[in-house]
């Protein structure tokens, strides 16, 4: 049998993580372990972690960011296969078994599935709009070509097989925002295979439990870490063939520039940075004003007529009838 091991890097999130446990916990293949890593809370998640006894591994740290609690959380783990949980997150009961068997089946190093983004209080579901990921990723484009251009995705919808770490040395540990990014690029690049699966359902919470985003200060630390990652991604061109004609598309060169445009709206003076990233946009920001107003009106005309912002890449669509039930199984009660 399969072992998986469950990895919640927690801050500060005693009024949720653990709900985010028992979702595990309660999972149709039992997970090999669970382990939550608290990065330095001072609230009261120790005693909301300890209350779930030796169902737990519970390994405490001083506040170091969240690749390095995942790093951290891998070094103890001793599953073939890795889940990586944000502490607000949930996942349908399947989703362990369901992408171990993928992971298996497919001799593949990373499974994504079906996730959403929606409001959840009192056992109550609201979503934002639609499902994302009810098919693959068109072929058209690699998995690497895509997530450069207009699609992203959450470690929450994914399981990964814990060798692929080794390879690549792991999660930065410098930065705090796009780790994940960075790592998945690192996955790609490095050979994992990349397989789809369609049965399972993870929920993205979007109620602000203490989330990174919540203030001014952590969005000017998430605009610089945004334009050292394309920076990073252009570095890489230097000497990967695959990536010079990534980042050659307009698409990539739009999203510089509005990493461009973040930067200045931070008030951010980064040099180099900004030498790297204006050589690649094409221009300074004032000069990509039209083709990303553009870009953003093409977005809202997207909304209008499909209900929804999404690319085609996300291959959205509506709940179905056996997701519902998934929601159903997980004790929640959907509504509009």
């Amino acid at each position: 049998m399969s072992k998986v091991s469950v990895i919640i890097p927690n801050y500060n999130r005693a009024e949720i993580i653990g709900e985010t446990i028992e979702n595990m916990l309660s999972q149709t293949l039992p997970p090999h372990e669970v382990i939550v890593v608290d990065d330095g809370s001072s609230d009261t998640s120790i005693e909301v972690i300890k209350g779930f006894g030796s169902k737990i591994k519970l390994l405490k740290q001083v506040n170091k960011g969240p690749g390095a609690a995942r790093n951290a959380g891998i070094k103890l783990a001793t599953g073939q296969f890795i889940q990586f949980m944000d502490s607000d997150d949930l996942t349908s009961l399947n989703k362990l078994e369901m992408q171990a068997k993928a992971l298996v089946n497919h001799n593949a190093d990373i499974v994504y599935g079906p996730w959403l983004k929606a409001w959840m209080d009192d056992k109550v579901m609201r979503l934002e709009n639609v499902v994302l990921q009810q098919k693959a990723l068109p072929l058209s484009r690699t998995p690497l070509f895509w997530f450069l251009t207009e699609w992203s995705m959450v470690f929450q919808q994914c399981m990964i097989r814990k060798s692929i770490f080794t390879k690549i040395n792991g999660y930065r540990e410098d930065i705090r925002f796009f780790e994940d990014g960075d790592l998945f690029v690192r996955i790609l690049l490095g050979g994992g295979k990349l397989v789809f699966e369609s049965e399972t359902l993870t929920f993205y919470r979007l109620n602000d439990f203490g989330k990174l985003t919540g203030n001014g200060q952590v969005n000017t630390g998430r605009a610089k870490a945004q334009a050292v990652f394309y920076q990073d991604m252009i570095k890489l061109a230097y000497t990967n063939i695959e990536m010079e004609e990534y980042t050659a598309h307009p698409d990539f060169k739009l999203n510089t520039a509005q990493a461009l445009l973040d930067l200045e709206a931070a008030n951010l003076v980064d040099q180099n940075l900004y030498c790297d990233l204006i050589q690649v946009a094409g221009g300074s920001p004032k000069s990509n004003y039209i083709s990303l107003f553009s870009k953003r009106i093409k977005a809202g005309l997207v909304q209008r007529i499909k209900g929804h912002r999404w690319p085609n890449s996300y291959q959205a669509g509506a709940l179905t009838s056996s997701q519902k039930k998934l929601i159903i199984d997980i004790g929640y009660k959907l509504i509009k």
